[in-house]
């Protein structure tokens, strides 16, 4: 009885063990095997050179089977490589002044991937070249967004800033790469002395716009810089000068009068209003500044020694006033660098 009871369980058993190997496999994934092909097509397309269909297949399989990495992976690859084989091609563009023909391909590059900061680069390249300069400054301000911390196109930036009267984000921008370096420093010092004279008043933002600074406007320059020179006490019987009457900086030329900067002459009752500012002239004016605020300047021959004055022509201009002046007030007030 045993004995047959084994046999019919061996046969049940041999019975069970063949149905399981004639079972058909389990089916594909229609996903799976979709994204396969488009893979395989990609590969191929790629061989020929047409990465725009190579990348575009990769997409395709990488949305059908978002878990397999090696799609996402392959489509990063061709993405990279597509996008500077077109900068490339933008930039020959340009060698050519062909200006359109550069702003369809950054436009191409932005269909390709719409977070790549190099088609914003090369739509602000274009953009300059055209004479777009507003374009060019909201393209490039797109590529900073994206890449903040690319010297290349803060860099950029910063220029385009400068040719559209930004020098707040042009200074901003300078110094940004002045950290890293120092050859950026003194374009952020220029940039930040173009934004305090974009926002003087009118007959002071004049002066400092002037290629020869006149006595009146060096006048309208010191009262509108320096507080100690607006509040000062003046002493009373001061002078009268005739070419004062009548002049939008008459307040500070009676003020500079009285102080002491200018003298009065006493055959003529003029003091030169009109008269170009001397670069010999500018020191005395600089020091009388200076020992207003209590202090002293630490250049005993030449104010080009510490920076204040530089060397050049026989006049001096209002944009180099300006950043002198400035100068004698860091140097001159209480705490001021020696």
């Amino acid at each position: 009885m045993t004995r047959r009871w084994l046999l019919a369980l061996a046969v049940l058993v041999a019975g069970a063990a063949a149905g399981c190997a004639s079972a058909p496999p389990p089916r594909e994934d229609a996903s799976v095997a979709s994204a396969r092909v488009l893979a395989t097509q990609a590969d191929a397309a790629a061989s020929e050179g047409r990465l725009r269909d190579a990348l575009d297949g990769y997409r395709g399989a990488a949305r059908l089977v978002p878990s397999d990495e090696r799609y996402a992976a392959r489509e990063m690859e061709l993405r990279t490589e597509l996008v500077k084989r077109r900068v490339r091609e933008a930039d020959e563009d340009l060698k050519k002044r062909d200006v359109a023909g550069a702003r369809r391909v950054a436009v191409s590059i932005l269909e390709i991937d719409p977070q790549a900061a190099e088609g914003y680069r090369c739509l602000a390249k274009a953009a300059e070249a055209g004479g777009a300069l507003e374009d060019a400054w909201s393209a490039g301000k797109r590529a900073h967004e994206i890449e903040p911390g690319d010297a290349g196109t803060t860099q950029a930036l910063a220029s385009l800033a400068t040719k559209t009267g930004r020098w707040a984000e042009a200074a901003s921008l300078y110094e940004q790469l002045g950290k890293t370096d120092p050859s950026f420093r003194d374009k952020a010092a220029a940039a930040g002395l173009e934004f305090r004279i974009q926002n003087l008043p009118g007959p002071a933002r004049r002066a400092a716009l002037s290629p020869r600074l006149t006595r009146a406007q060096l006048a309208a320059l010191l009262v509108e810089l320096s507080p100690e020179v607006r509040e000062a006490r003046i002493p009373p019987g001061a002078d009268v000068a005739v070419d004062v009457v009548d002049r939008p900086e008459r307040a500070a030329l009676v003020r500079m009068i009285g102080l002491g900067f200018f003298a009065v002459s006493r055959d003529t009752h003029v003091v030169g209003a009109d008269t170009p500012v001397s670069r010999s002239e500018m020191p005395a004016h600089l020091r009388r500044l200076a020992a207003l605020l209590g202090g002293e300047l630490p250049c005993a021959a030449s104010l080009a020694e510490c920076g204040i004055l530089p060397e050049g022509t026989r006049q001096v201009g209002g944009r180099e006033a300006v950043a002198a002046i400035e100068a004698t007030l860091r140097l001159a007030r209480p705490g001021g660098a020696q």
